[in-house]
């Protein structure tokens, strides 16, 4: 090290404490994702089970509209309620286990200043988090999945001239396919779903998009609410310029963020939920699935090990282990309870 006359810099050897120990960190709480708003979590004991998935038929079926099929006179037969059954399938679902581990040398962690320890598992948990979403997002927007009647580009649903994002008050292309998307869950469920039951899910910058529209502009600002949404303290949805509730349908924000380069590379991210396919979806009841009840949520997460941290001290190689461990299945369970946007905005 070079010799140097005492002055202002060369008195003192900066430390963490100078600071007061300050630690810039932005891991985010896994709480704070918004998966849990629209996706159901099945807790299950075995890696690998079976559900029923119901036809939705036979509830609704009125075939005769003078009541000829269920009449009874008086000293005639009853109806004998053959072929009367409603079909079922047995669908499967596999949990995958994933680890998110970190390893760190016994003398890094014990000469920090701060927990870095309890930060790096943060940071697991976050990407714990983010993989959860990924998987969600995938089975939500493959559109193979989908009957065909669940799933169009916006411009090609009836009544709809144009992409949201350029939407206007006249035409109202927003309204009209978030109602077609409605429409068509109603039909499929036979009533069982229904339009307050919905919720339309979309990317940070699919609401920042439309919000600009003049539909929305002009919605917001004839609404008897404008001065609350305005005023209020920001919620998910209206930080991005969006009510909590469009034309009575809520609105989720789904703002997990990935990293898609390579540690060392160019930093690059994305939204896990792409701009241009926001989905109508359920999610009837409360977080976690009811064993043995019927479930309408459109997606479910079947969970056999959630997030389960573990630590441990390596002596022989003197250096700290943890991971985050996360089991589970991403799964479709009623798409007839949603609809695929595609195209939505440029």
């Amino acid at each position: 090290m070079p010799t140097s006359t005492p002055g202002q810099y060369t008195t003192y050897i900066p430390s963490h404490a100078s600071s007061g120990n300050l630690v810039t960190d932005f891991s985010r709480n896994p709480d704070s994702f918004a998966l849990s708003e629209w996706a159901q979590y099945i807790p299950v004991d075995k890696n690998e089970g079976r559900y029923v998935q119901m036809t939705v038929e036979q509830a609704g079926r009125i075939l005769d509209t003078t009541g000829g099929d269920f009449y009874w006179p008086d000293e005639g037969e009853a109806p004998t309620g053959y072929g009367n059954l409603e079909t079922f399938s047995w669908q499967s679902y596999v949990t995958k286990r994933y680890a998110f581990p970190f390893r760190m040398g016994e003398l890094a962690a014990e000469q920090a200043s701060w927990d870095v320890l309890a930060h790096h598992a943060r940071y697991a948990a976050q990407r714990c988090m983010t993989w959860r979403t990924q998987t969600a997002i995938t089975a939500a927007t493959t559109s193979g999945s989908y009957a065909a009647a669940h799933t169009s580009a916006v411009s090609s649903i009836t009544g709809v001239t144009g992409k949201w994002d350029v939407s206007t008050t006249a035409r109202k292309d927003i309204k009209r396919s978030l109602d077609h998307a409605s429409e068509t869950v109603l039909k499929a469920t036979l009533g069982a779903v229904k339009p307050e039951d919905l919720m339309v899910v979309m990317s940070p910058g699919c609401a920042k998009k439309i919000a600009l529209s003049q539909e929305i502009v002009d919605h917001i600002k004839g609404s008897p609410s404008a001065e609350k949404e305005l005023t209020k303290t920001l919620s998910r949805a209206n930080r991005f310029g969006l009510p909590e509730n469009l034309y009575g349908y809520k609105v989720v924000i789904e703002d997990s963020v990935k990293v898609t380069s390579k540690k060392g590379a160019t930093k690059a991210t994305s939204y896990v939920l792409p701009d241009t396919t926001p989905f109508v979806c359920s999610r009837v009841g409360g977080l976690e699935g009811i064993e043995g009840a019927p479930s309408f949520s459109t997606i479910s997460i079947f969970l056999k090990e959630e997030m389960t941290v573990e630590s441990k001290h390596d002596r022989d190689n003197r250096r700290h282990l943890g991971r985050v461990v996360d089991d589970f299945a991403s799964i479709g369970v009623a798409f007839i309870s949603g609809f695929l946007f595609t195209a939505a905005t440029d």
